[in-house]
């Protein structure tokens, strides 16, 4: 049975788009790969200056059966595919890794459902065995010799002297044996002795010097006894409003670029507070626009009860509370202003990344050009998945809350098996720099393991190509601890209340991971990165409270 392919899918491995996955409309028959406005798989012209201008393209030859061809269009850095250099055009085959040249960015080709002879073959071994029969042994059996001597006749002295004798031996038998319960008494006392008397347990001595603590656990026990407790968590949102259940879209227009050539550009509108905002439509007044929004994305959770419950960020269980990450084709944009009742765009102010780098979609102020009301913007999540690890199967969780003070979010997965729950230890005053800690999760840039599921409904014979997640565990140390903002000591955290991680190999897809510290407990929520222009990277932990807090069991 042919599978009908509905997409292209476009997994960014490195590069300024690492992590993100674009996908389109099968019916295209050619996407174009460069740095120009106009390419379909559009490249950051400043940060991947490997690419070129217009660097090739990706052609559908055919549809039925499936065929894909990669062409280079002369690039100064060259195309290849699984490492392999491109000479003029080449066959593509969905799975394959392209890079754009020998170290600039590179992602993977797909389509979406794959069909079933473009799947990979899984390959069955047979493990010989080998077993050896046991050997018995005969013992032979003792001949028994009889010792009894032959009757003879006893005198009287010769009796007597044997009763004497008789009596001594008994007495000395006696002793032996009143001598032998002792001792084993005495030896049954000195092998139960620690139960019959126990002491507190000493620490172990290494060298005759530094003491160890028995309750530590290593990385590797740590994640043995929480794999099935961390789950993947998959998510995709858009934004609405209220009074109508719209989508709202960011509105483009198109002006004059350099040379006069027509050139998308992203609208922005002046809030009542002076803030700049994107200029938000419902989408059927936006001739051309996209939506605010997000598919596609993942991170990570943990099981806190065994009815359910799991904590995670709140940019994963709830992103519209969380600042928005435009996209770079969002800028330069341009700002619209109102005059006499008609819209114009002000050809003297060009909006950058920082001037709206603190927009968060549910606080938005305007819509439609107009003022609107606090609440009248909401988020809603179109779709919301945990996967365990180890298994296939997408399962629906929901929202049950977002923290107000820090990035926590608290879902909830209705399923009738007990769930095994992580320990949890609030001990904030406690950790200190330098302290080892453990981290879980699913970081995008992690490999994926596919499988392909076989169904047994008649009604539905169709397989299916899925991933099956397998956590992540990163062992590190708490670098430094970032007090929040405090109006009693005027201070001001840009990083709020926070442990700072010398964990650097985790990234996106981590994000609502468990930080153990080294006894297995969880004292920390992964939640943030930072990278500065030379690669150096740091990331960041959310205090366990916070979560307790949304769990009802602490007042802050």
């Amino acid at each position: 049975m042919n599978t009908t392919i509905e997409r292209y899918v476009i997994r960014h491995i490195s590069g300024s788009k690492a992590n993100q996955v674009e996908e389109f409309d099968f019916s295209k028959k050619t996407l174009t790969i460069g740095r120009t406005a106009s390419s379909s798989i559009q490249f950051d012209p400043e940060q991947d200056v490997v690419v070129s201008r217009e660097h090739g393209a990706i052609n559908k030859e055919s549809s039925e059966p499936p065929v894909f061809t990669i062409t280079d269009n002369n690039s100064r850095n060259g195309i290849f595919v699984n490492k392999d250099r491109v000479k003029g055009s080449v066959k593509l085959n969905p799975g394959d890794t392209v890079q754009l040249g020998s170290n600039g960015p590179s992602f993977v080709f797909d389509v979406y459902p794959r069909p079933q002879d473009m799947m990979m073959a899984t390959r069955v071994m047979e493990i010989p065995t080998s077993i050896k029969a046991t050997t018995l042994t005969a013992v032979p059996e003792a001949e028994v010799v009889s010792s009894t001597p032959p009757k003879t006749g006893l005198g009287k002295h010769t009796v007597e002297r044997m009763l004497v004798s008789e009596r001594k031996k008994s007495t000395s038998k006696m002793m032996l044996v009143i001598g032998g319960i002792i001792v084993v008494l005495g030896l049954l006392g000195y092998s139960f002795r620690s139960k019959l008397f126990p002491r507190p347990p000493a620490p172990v001595v290494i060298n005759n010097n530094t003491p160890v603590d028995t309750k530590k656990k290593s990385p590797e026990m740590i994640a043995k006894e929480n794999e099935e407790k961390v789950v993947q968590i998959e998510f995709g949102w858009q934004l609405f409003d209220v009074n109508t259940s719209d989508e709202l879209w960011h509105e483009y227009t198109v002006i004059k670029g350099p040379g006069g050539v027509p050139q998308y550009a992203a609208l922005y509108i002046q809030n009542p507070n002076g803030g700049i905002e994107p200029y938000l439509d419902v989408k059927k007044n936006i001739n051309i626009g996209v939506p605010i929004g997000i598919a596609g994305a993942s991170g990570t959770g943990f099981v806190v009860s065994n009815d359910g419950f799991i904590l995670t960020n709140r940019h994963v269980g709830a992103s519209w509370n969380t600042r928005y990450s435009f996209a770079d084709y969002a800028f330069p944009g341009v700002l619209v202003k109102f005059e006499n009742g008609k819209r114009v765009i002000d050809p003297n102010v060009q909006i950058g990344p920082e001037q709206v780098g603190g927009w968060v979609p549910a606080g938005t102020q305007m819509v439609g050009g107009r003022p609107v009301n606090p609440g009248m913007v909401k988020g809603r999540n179109t779709y919301l998945n945990v996967i365990f690890a180890g298994t296939s199967l997408r399962r629906p969780v929901q929202l049950v809350s977002a923290s107000d003070n820090h990035d926590v979010a608290l879902l909830k997965v209705e399923i009738p098996e007990s769930l095994a729950s992580v320990a949890l230890k609030d001990n904030y005053n406690e950790v200190k720099p330098g302290q080892s800690v453990t981290v879980m999760g699913y970081p995008g840039v992690a490999p994926e393991e596919f499988v392909i599921r076989k169904s047994n409904d008649p009604f539905n014979p169709n397989s299916t190509y899925t991933t099956i997640p397998t956590p992540t565990v990163t062992p590190g140390n708490v670098g430094r601890i970032i007090p929040a903002s405090s109006e009693k000591n005027l201070s001001y955290s840009t990083f709020g209340d926070s442990y700072q991680l010398t964990i650097n190999a985790t990234g996106a897809g981590n994000s609502g991971g468990p930080m153990f510290d080294d006894e297995g407990n969880v004292i920390g929520i992964y939640y943030a990165g930072k990278m500065d222009s030379r690669g150096t990277q740091i990331s960041f932990a959310i205090p366990i409270k916070y979560g307790l807090e949304l769990m009802g069991r602490k007042k802050m």
